[in-house]
C-alpha cells in the first residue's frame, strides 16, 4: 500500500455517507454502492465497516466489477433461534472477460480539506474477472483512526469515500452517490395486503410471488411457500421478502419491515414476524422458513383460512439507503 493525501477529488466516483451511525446501528457487515462507470466498464465500492484483523479492528474498502445476474435461492441459517433466511447464490453470466486496471481508493480529510489516497505501491495492474471480482485493501484504515474527531473523516456522522480506476481507454466521467438515513412513519400506503384465494389448491406450487411491492423508490416482492421452504418444508408456511431490484448494479438498502397473515374469521390470533436486514447483491431476500406451523394454519378454530383465502400483510417501517 502506498497513501498520502491530495487536493483533488476522485475523478469517477464519490459516495458520501450522510449517516455513518446507520451501518453500525442495523449491524451493516458490507454496503455495496451504485455502480459507475470508468474506461467502458462498470464498478462500485464495497465498502466493510467493521472488519476484525489479527485482533484489530478495520474499514476495509475495495474495489467491484458491477454485473447483471441470475439469482438462485438456498437455504441457510441466519444464526438465530426460531429465525432462517434464504440468501441469493450469483451466477455470473459471461462477458467481457478479464479486466486488467489499476485504481486508487479515497475518504475525505474534512478538516484538511485533503483526500486519504490508498494504492498499490508499485502501480501493479489488478485483475477482475468471473472469479476475482473484488480487488482492495482490507487495512484501508484502522477504525479507531477512523472514527476519531481529530482526524476528520468522520464528522457529524458524516464521510466521503471515493474511487478512480484506469483501464486502457478511460473517459474520466464522474459520478457521485449519496448515503442518507430514509424514516417512513407508519401510514396506510405503507402497508401491503394480498388475498391468496383458493389457498388450498396452491400446495403443489412451490412458492407463489404477488405482485411488485413500491417503497422508498425501490421495488419488494412477497415470497410465500405454501408447503413451507428447506429444513420447514412441509412443516411450516414459509413467508420472505425479496429485493425485486437489480442489486448488482444498485446499492445496497437496509429496512425493517412486518410481515403478517390474519386471522380472516375472528381477528384475534394474527401471527406477526418483524424482520430487519440489509439487502445486498449476494443477500437479496430475508424471512422466515418456519413462519408458523402448517397445524396451526389449517386448524379451522384459528381462522387463517376462511373461505379458502389466505390474507398476508407486508408492512414497510423503516428504509436507509439510496
Amino acid at each position: 500500500m502506498r497513501t498520502y493525501k491530495r487536493d483533488a477529488s476522485p475523478h469517477h466516483f464519490n459516495l458520501e455517507i450522510k449517516s455513518y451511525s446507520s451501518l453500525s446501528t442495523t449491524l451493516a457487515k458490507k454496503y455495496e454502492s451504485n455502480a459507475f462507470e470508468a474506461g467502458g466498464h462498470k464498478w462500485r465500492l464495497s465498502l466493510y465497516p467493521n472488519q476484525m484483523i489479527n485482533g484489530h479492528r478495520y474499514i476495509s474498502l475495495y474495489l467491484a466489477t458491477a454485473k447483471s445476474g441470475v439469482r438462485s435461492l438456498r437455504s441457510m441459517s441466519s444464526g438465530i433461534s426460531c429465525q432462517r433466511s434464504i440468501r441469493s447464490q450469483y451466477h455470473r453470466i459471461s462477458g467481457d472477460g478479464e479486466v486488467y486496471a489499476t485504481f486508487r481508493l479515497f475518504v475525505f480529510d474534512q478538516k484538511q480539506q485533503k483526500y486519504f489516497t490508498v494504492e498499490d505501491g508499485a502501480g501493479n495492474l489488478s485483475l477482475f474477472d468471473s472469479v476475482t471480482t473484488e480487488v482492495g485493501f482490507a487495512k484501508f484504515l484502522p477504525r479507531d483512526t477512523f472514527e476519531h474527531p481529530s482526524e476528520g473523516y468522520l464528522l457529524n456522522d458524516c464521510c466521503t469515500f471515493g474511487a478512480e480506476v484506469f483501464v486502457n481507454t478511460d473517459k474520466r466521467t464522474s459520478y457521485r452517490e449519496s448515503l442518507s438515513p430514509v424514516h417512513y412513519s407508519i401510514r396506510p400506503q405503507s402497508i401491503f395486503c394480498y388475498d391468496l384465494v383458493k389457498f388450498s389448491s396452491q400446495f403443489g406450487l412451490e412458492h407463489l410471488c404477488p405482485n411488485l411491492i413500491s417503497f422508498g423508490e425501490r421495488k419488494w416482492q412477497l415470497c410465500v411457500y405454501p408447503k413451507g421452504y428447506g429444513q420447514d418444508k412441509d412443516i411450516s408456511l414459509s413467508l420472505y421478502l425479496r429485493s425485486a431490484d437489480d442489486l448488482y448494479t444498485l446499492p445496497s438498502v437496509y429496512v425493517e419491515f412486518n410481515l403478517r397473515v390474519v386471522d380472516r374469521a375472528f381477528n384475534l390470533h394474527h401471527i406477526k414476524r418483524t424482520g430487519k436486514h440489509w439487502f445486498l447483491s449476494s443477500d437479496n431476500t430475508f424471512g422466515w422458513s418456519d413462519f408458523m406451523p402448517l397445524r396451526t394454519l389449517n386448524d379451522p378454530s384459528k381462522g387463517f383460512l376462511r373461505d379458502d383465502i389466505l390474507s398476508v400483510e407486508v408492512q414497510m417501517l423503516v428504509k436507509h439507503g439510496s
